[in-house]
């Protein structure tokens, strides 16, 4: 790692850059057709940052002469592979255009192409206008992939910024902000003279909202993405009002007749009627478009749904027609992400209206967007194929997230304990110190664990919308809104009694919507106001925390954005191989209450996966004590409802006989082709990954030098293996509970925890955190280093009187699987508060900004910060500590020898394949005795 003690990182850190767009630039070298050859080609393209090769080289052609020649050529150099690809017949069909794109691409992901992979577009002298589909083939593996066009045309120098297909109607554009400057083309050969292209970005125009002053029902959250600013609005008042809002401002960003809108959803928001109303709101300011739908759910997040010739044919006309085709998305995160593929591949403007919280604060707050690999109903990899394309709009309406599912909320809830992990609070002094090589992090770092003292009201918000009244009502709207979609198509075709028959059946279900919306204004204030908490909280921290890293370091999260992807690894293959099963079980009849239970939205996958990193990295003694038990314990606080257990999949997996090795086999086979995947040198029987060390905010550092951030590491497949065999058994099916003032994991089906006594708990958590914060202080002041002062927040609970707890024994001291009840009587405090009885003091606490209070100066730049000596503990001890603590037993000796060795120089060292990988000695305070990681900010 380069040296922390340099100012140069903090000076990073506190910067105020503006936007971090740059002119692509592309080189055109002159090449003779007849004597080209592809190791020419690849010595003249650059290969993805932090490698000096290529993989593999992928030749994609449409026949002719040149593509012949290179097949028959015989190859000289064969260190990579070299497969080639006809490119479809596509007829200037939009449709079919689209189609080849894509059905190329899956073919280079299945034979392991990866972002170390070259594309190498052999255009044909007689059709020219085919080498615009070298850009697309560019575009689609949003993880990266470098491709290199040979063109044929002897007349004109292709364009490598601005390229369409023959159709006209799938184009990009790299000069439009909206693709923050992403050119799909790393260089070009031909028989013209040699030459370079500088693109020329545009001015963002985005339709930009500014709440009036004094306005309580907008709000808008701080965001921009590589420096540009985007407007993310919450509308807090009645859900017509905000639909009018939207309406207006898109309608005064274009004039009349100018605009084509296209709204999209899935079948859900179909039938609650929000994609209708968004069109109807336009129509009536002058804006006719038109209306698509699609199944909903992860396994229709595939191209061929989305990719209709209706659909296409929309906007071809709309082109035509001289109109901007503007796709608005209205729904949750797959219908988002999908949309905005097709946006970006088509060159139309793009709005999200997301209708659940983890679409708000996790989908819109990234420009990737990204269909997955889906073969056969099964999903073989999530989001492989996609792109960046920022929306012009975020428009997210609070009353909608009423109607989302208990998967929905604690899907965000799941998403949201990865970001505590893995950020914890980059505002203190130690968060500073951790993460001070991101550029511009001050303006939006905050305290992440604040979403942990909001555990009151997402209890809340789950038993409002499991409540049986709220589950009938909501029911009978989606009932009714199956009948309209059913006749829709009669009215739109059919008799003026047909039409009015339809306007009818709309009218009432606004009518049921307006009443089922009443129900949550009937809940008792402190209900409401906890719920109120929780939504902004959460939103506002995980959307700031986001921005920390997008707004100008890392915008197309190839880096240390990367991050954002911990946890993602196990949780998105089995989030795939789950969304095949639940439909194998819907077709096969299984009972519907083992069908729904088992139901696990992409958070709650993620959640799940959490506490399976921090197993592993329990499994690999770099994480152990407080910081084990404040990782594990951000999941097990939120799983008073179950909602990250696994029992229900495995009752599933019984319904339909799946056993353990039939699960893992699955799951391992989507771990494989796993998108992370060319970041690290890794062989087959291992993936990369991220793992946390020593406490929440610190990412386990590695010193592979293709790994290009240094928290990306490799993990064995043995380790994963092990980590989903004992979820399968239900090992990690606990919930928090305090006993003794100390916090504990108990089965949640022997030991439930009450709604309204997890803020306590909370709080012992975010106190353990601090703790360890304030100790990597010490040690780094013992070394002579000035450090900040602690947070505002810890300054705040001391000026409350409240000690921060001494760091503790060990995990297993105070973990049981076997433990007592909880000790509360109905003579205890907490035991007499109802649910909701301290959802009214979070107001106060949680809408708090990160700012220093009156009183308390912001705390200094820091310096190097190193991780506090913890007790220290041989590698095997903390293993047997954390297989105790969790039900299990430790592994034999040699067993762990596999996985865990510590050489004499004190580094952590993790071994697979033969090979291994070294973390850097750590510095102040860790003792290498423990086998403690070094986490120290990664070099660039």
């Amino acid at each position: 790692f380069a040296s922390p003690d340099s100012s140069t990182y903090m000076e990073r850190f506190d910067a105020a850059p503006g936007s971090q767009l740059k002119p692509a630039k592309v080189r055109y070298h002159q090449v003779d057709g007849n004597s080209l050859t592809i190791g020419h080609v690849v010595s003249k393209t650059p290969p993805p940052p932090g490698s000096t090769s290529f993989h593999s080289v992928e030749v994609v052609h449409a026949g002719g002469p040149v593509a012949e020649r290179l097949r028959r050529a015989p190859r000289i150099d064969a260190t990579y592979p070299v497969r080639f690809h006809e490119l479809p017949e596509t007829g200037c069909s939009p449709a079919r255009e689209f189609a080849a794109i894509f059905e190329v691409l899956e073919g280079m992901m299945l034979a392991k192409a990866n972002r170390q992979s070259l594309v190498l577009w052999v255009g044909r002298p007689d059709k020219p206008e085919l080498d615009g589909f070298a850009g697309f083939l560019g575009m689609l593996p949003f993880r990266g992939i470098s491709v290199a066009l040979v063109s044929a045309d002897a007349v004109r120098y292709p364009d490598p910024f601005s390229y369409r297909t023959p159709s006209g109607v799938l184009e990009h554009d790299a000069n439009d902000p909206a693709r923050m400057g992403k050119c799909c083309v790393s260089a070009m050969f031909g028989p013209l003279p040699a030459r370079s292209f500088t693109a020329r970005l545009r001015e963002w125009a985005p339709i930009d909202v500014q709440p009036p002053a004094g306005c309580a029902e907008l709000l808008r959250l701080p965001f921009k993405i590589a420096g540009l600013p985007l407007p993310m609005i919450t509308y807090a008042g009645e859900y017509e009002k905000g639909v009018a809002a939207l309406a207006e401002r898109i309608s005064a960003a274009y004039p009349a007749g100018s605009l084509c809108p296209i709204v999209s959803c899935g079948e859900v928001v179909d039938r609650l009627g929000y994609g209708l109303d968004v069109l109807a709101a336009l129509r009536e300011r002058g804006h006719a478009g038109h209306y698509f739908t699609h199944k909903s759910g992860e396994t229709s997040k595939r191209w061929a749904e989305y990719g209709k010739p209706e659909l296409l044919g929309w906007v071809a006309q709309a082109k035509a027609a001289g109109q901007t085709p503007l796709f608005i998305a209205v729904g949750g995160g797959c219908n988002g992400n999908a949309t905005g593929v097709v946006a970006a591949m088509t060159g139309a403007a793009f709005v999200e209206v997301p209708t659940t919280p983890l679409h708000y604060n996790d989908a819109t707050t990234s420009a990737k967007k990204a269909f997955s690999l889906v073969l056969d109903g099964k999903i073989r990899a999530k989001n492989l194929l996609g792109t960046f394309y920022l929306p012009r709009l975020v428009w997210c309406i609070n009353e909608t997230f009423l109607t989302s599912s208990t998967a929905s909320v604690h899907s965000t809830v799941g998403e949201c304990t990865k970001t505590m992990n893995m950020l914890a609070d980059p505002s203190s002094a130690a968060g500073r110190a951790d993460y001070a090589n991101i550029l511009g992090a001050k303006e939006f770092a905050s305290d992440t664990t604040r979403i942990l003292s909001c555990i009151d009201g997402f209890e809340a918000l789950v038993h409002f919308i499991e409540d049986a009244p709220t589950r009938e009502a909501k029911a009978a709207v989606l009932r009714l809104g199956e009948a309209i979609a059913e006749a829709r198509a009669a009215a739109q075709c059919g008799t003026e009694t047909a039409r009015a028959a339809y306007a009818s059946l709309c009218e009432g279900r606004r009518q049921l919507l307006q009443r089922f919306r009443a129900r949550f204004y009937e809940l008792p204030t402190a209900a409401r106001v906890a719920i109120d908490a929780f939504l902004t909280v959460s939103n506002k921290e995980i959307v700031g925390a986001k921005a920390m890293f997008l707004a100008y370091e890392d915008p197309f999260e190839k880096y240390r954005a990367l991050l954002f992807e911990y946890a993602h690894t196990l949780g998105h293959a089995v989030e795939a191989w789950l969304a095949g099963a639940i439909d194998t079980a819907r077709a096969s009849g299984v009972a519907a209450d083992i069908v729904e239970a088992a139901v696990r939205n992409h958070g709650q996958c993620v959640g799940m996966a959490v506490v399976w990193a921090g197993a592993i990295a329990a499994e690999l003694g770099a994480l152990e004590g407080d910081g084990y038990v404040c990782h594990q314990g951000m999941v097990y606080l939120f799983n008073s409802f179950g909602g990250f257990s696994f029992g229900p999949v495995r009752a599933l997996c019984d319904a339909l006989g799946v056993s353990k090795p039939d699960f893992l086999r699955e799951v391992l086979a989507g771990v494989r082709l796993d998108n992370k995947r060319g970041y690290c040198e890794c062989g087959d029987d291992a993936s990369v990954d991220q793992l946390v060390t020593h406490r929440p905010g610190r990412m386990l550092g590695s010193e592979d030098p293709n790994a290009e951030v240094r928290y990306m590491v490799v993990v064995s497949e043995e380790l994963q293996r092990r980590a989903l065999e004992r979820a399968f058994e239900l090992e990690f099916d606990l919930v928090a509970h305090l006993d003794g003032g100390e916090i504990a994991f108990k089965p949640l089906a022997s030991h439930p925890r009450p709604l309204g006594v997890g803020a306590p708990i909370a709080a012992q958590v975010r106190k353990l955190i601090r703790a360890s914060c304030d100790a990597d202080a010490a040690a780094a002041a013992a070394e002579g280093i000035v450090c900040g002062p602690a947070s505002d927040e810890a300054a705040g609970d001391e000026a409350a009187g409240e000690a921060a707890p001494a760091p503790r024994r060990s995990a297993s001291e105070t973990m049981s699987l076997e433990g007592t009840p909880p000790s509360w009587s109905e003579d205890d405090e907490s035991a007499s508060l109802s649910p909701f009885s301290r959802a009214a003091t979070f107001e106060a606490e949680l809408c708090e900004t990160s700012e220093a209070r009156p009183g308390h100066a912001p705390p200094p730049p820091a310096a190097a910060l190193k991780p506090a000596s913890p007790a220290s503990k041989p590698a095997a001890a903390a293993k047997r500590d954390h297989d105790l603590a969790n039900g299990g037993a430790a592994p034999s000796g040699e067993e762990a020898a596999k996985q865990l060795a510590v050489p004499g120089d004190g580094s952590f060292e993790i071994r697979h394949s033969g090979r291994s990988m070294r973390a850097a000695r750590p510095r102040v305070g860790s003792a290498v005795a423990s086998g403690e990681a070094s986490a120290h900010p990664p070099a660039a």
